[in-house]
């Protein structure tokens, strides 16, 4: 089944991750293009489990370290739960979508941990942002609405550094929450 252009479907996404994965080091979890979407704009939705309760929250900017882990950016007061659960040495899912093609994947690790964010990361926050706000405006959201989303105080921001241990097609359709295999 061919998806219009521009979307893809969860049965793509595990074609593509089957023939991206061949050759590939079996140490990097994420193919190039799961690590493209996470990095240009991506919805970023971060759950995980605080004495016995589900704790959510909103990530700003997804950059990919060269050792595997991806260095998510959030804002510290507004994800005060999922830090906590982070640091209490919880097991952390990120869901990456893209606007306006709506495909998406998740990870889940154990292996996390919580830092400050740097000057350095500021120019990605700034490059990730705008194409945030292209992709909302893409499906109708005016550009004040979608930077309204992702104001930003530098000094309240915070890092979360995760390994991916599982990946999770999330793109909506017949497929939809399929693991991607190692």
């Amino acid at each position: 089944m061919q998806s219009s252009p521009g979307t893809v479907t969860p049965l793509e996404d595990i074609a593509a991750w089957q023939s991206q994965r061949s050759g590939q080091d079996p140490r990097a979890r994420l193919t190039p293009d799961l690590v493209a979407l996470a990095q240009n704009g991506a919805t970023i939705l971060l759950g995980a489990q605080l004495d016995g309760r589900p704790t959510v929250g909103f990530g700003v900017c997804c950059r990919a370290l060269p050792d595997g882990y991806l260095r998510i950016i959030l804002s510290r007061s507004a994800n005060a739960g999922v830090l906590a659960a982070i640091a209490a040495g919880g097991r952390l899912a990120a869901t990456f979508t893209g606007a306006p093609s709506h495909r998406a994947f998740q990870v889940k690790t154990s292996r996390c941990r919580v830092g400050a964010a740097t000057q350095d990361d500021r120019p990605e926050i700034e490059r990730q942002a705008n194409l945030f706000y292209d992709g909302l405006s893409e499906i109708g959201f005016t550009r004040d609405l979608a930077a309204g989303w992702l104001a930003l105080d530098m000094a309240d921001l915070a890092s979360v550094e995760l390994l991916p241990e599982r990946v999770f097609t999330q793109t909506p359709g017949p497929g939809a929450g399929a693991e991607l295999p190692r």
